[in-house]
């Protein structure tokens, strides 16, 4: 996998031409688990232990079309993930260093690829229900759930749920949604509250708890990531 390879503002705007940019002004960090799996479910490999590790979204608190997740590959780099929900995505790594070192960054065309989302179509087998708020640590939470809206298919395919807990001192947030099934049914419905995650979590069909994410820290940045040059590969 091939590092990206930060350019100054300057640099960039010499150029003359960036087809794309992308600005963040959150960085958010979670601890993420996926628990030990105690049944075996079809097409997954079969988890013998709990693993953890730490993620980091780079967010913009007023356009959730798209987003960033660095995870860590080593001591010096993270991977880098950005998916565009309107057509773009970027698979690539980064210098520890040159992301906190730096807010302008301009990415070739050859580490650009075409997205498109599958799985538009489940918009009209699952929604977002709203549940009672919970209480953690005396604190007060929105509470979520995304889920089949179709009982049969939940049977027949042992379908599991997933839980958003959202912080309600976070509202300035648009709802922050990483994979781009759930974004496209919020953005078919609208029927998920502002805010940051403070926890996700997936129960499956059995009833076990399959991963949690839990929110570590958050705070303001001011970053951008630009596509440098025309890249003909690409529809928009």
């Amino acid at each position: 996998m091939k590092v990206v390879t930060v350019i100054l503002f300057s640099l960039i705007i010499a150029m003359g031409f960036s087809q794309k940019k992308y600005e963040f002004d959150y960085w958010i960090e979670y601890e993420v688990t996926h628990f030990q799996d105690s049944v075996k479910i079809k097409n997954r490999p079969f988890r013998e232990k709990d693993t953890t590790f730490r993620k980091i979204l780079l967010t913009n608190s007023k356009k959730n079309d798209y987003l960033v997740v660095l995870t860590e590959v080593d001591s010096v780099t993270y991977a880098l993930n950005l998916t565009d929900n309107e057509g773009i995505s970027i698979n690539s790594e980064i210098l520890k260093s040159e992301l906190l070192s730096s807010e302008n960054f301009s990415v070739a065309c050859e580490l650009v690829s075409q997205y498109t989302n599958p799985f538009t179509y489940q918009t009209k087998n699952y929604d977002f229900i709203a549940m009672t708020d919970t209480t953690i640590a005396k604190s007060s939470y929105h509470r979520y759930k995304l889920a089949s809206i179709k009982p049969k298919k939940v049977k027949r395919l042992k379908l599991g749920t997933e839980y958003y807990i959202i912080d309600k001192h976070t509202g300035f947030h648009k709802p922050i949604l990483e994979f781009s099934t759930a974004y496209e049914e919020w953005k078919t419905r609208r029927n998920l509250t502002n805010g940051i995650l403070f926890e996700k979590y997936f129960i499956d069909y059995y009833g076990n708890l399959d991963s949690k994410e839990k929110l570590l820290s958050y705070r303001k940045i001011n970053k951008e990531i630009r596509i440098s040059g025309k890249c003909g590969n690409l529809k928009n």
